[in-house]
């Protein structure tokens, strides 16, 4: 296994005081699993497309372009997996000891504010792979995917507008939208509501807390498992 940690350049904006820093990477493909864990992020963006590489580019934003060196990215490849993984917690850390050290008078803080970051970041895979992509906080979006996909997130919204493959797609707080094609649903939530075209003819689960549904549609070739526990689904033909 060999394991890279990336290096970057920082560009300064022209027009604020805000500097970025961008990582981009592309990794040889063969078959490896891929796994992208971004534990902090404001829009992650994923694609599959016709090469035979994995396209990563993180876009690392601060205020003032305070702490960019303290952000780190760590690349590792083996014959079986791909991984990627940010540490952004070394930026936050510098973040709380500022703030802390310039209101010696305050409650000391051990959280930041959306407004002192935005991590954006955009991955390509290879058509029919099968990856995944884990965050804490950030929202998900995709035009087609075509492949295996897993997402798994916290604090953030999920928006697919195409697939061909299995997905199991889970949200704690956010919304889940997608459009139904040739897949077996099952769709749970606990606390949100599910939302679908009535042409759907969804079978509904009674529960005395939250909603499940299942359905087929089209060929049924693919399995879709969704579930959200505070968070409304957006099912569409």
């Amino acid at each position: 296994m060999k394991k890279l940690i990336v290096a970057a350049f920082v560009g300064l904006a022209t027009l604020s005081l805000s500097a970025q820093k961008i990582i981009e990477k592309n990794i040889n493909y063969s078959g490896q699993f891929i796994d992208l864990d971004v534990k902090f992020a404001s829009d992650i963006e994923v694609k599959t497309w016709d090469k035979s590489t994995v396209y990563f580019k993180a876009d690392i934003t601060t205020e003032d372009g305070k702490f960019l060196d303290l952000y780190k990215l760590d690349i590792n490849e083996s014959s079986s997996s791909i991984t990627i993984a940010s540490d952004a917690k070394p930026v936050f850390e510098a973040f709380y000891d500022e703030w802390n050290k310039n209101n010696p008078d305050k409650k000391k803080r051990y959280y930041t504010t959306g407004d002192t970051y935005e991590f954006n970041y955009v991955l390509y895979v290879p058509k029919n792979a099968r990856f995944k992509v884990s965050s804490i906080n950030g929202d998900l979006k995709a035009e087609v995917i075509q492949g295996n996909f897993t997402a798994e997130l916290i604090n953030g919204n999920i928006d697919i507008k195409t697939y061909d493959g299995d997905m199991d797609l889970q949200t704690i707080n956010g919304e889940i939208d997608l459009v139904m094609r040739d897949s077996r649903l099952v769709a749970e939530t606990i606390h949100g509501n599910i939302y679908a075209d009535e042409k759907l003819n969804l079978k509904v689960t009674d529960r005395y807390v939250g909603q499940k549904v299942e359905g087929s549609f089209d060929k049924a070739t693919h399995r879709l498992k969704l579930n959200t526990i505070n968070g409304n689904m957006y099912l569409r033909l």
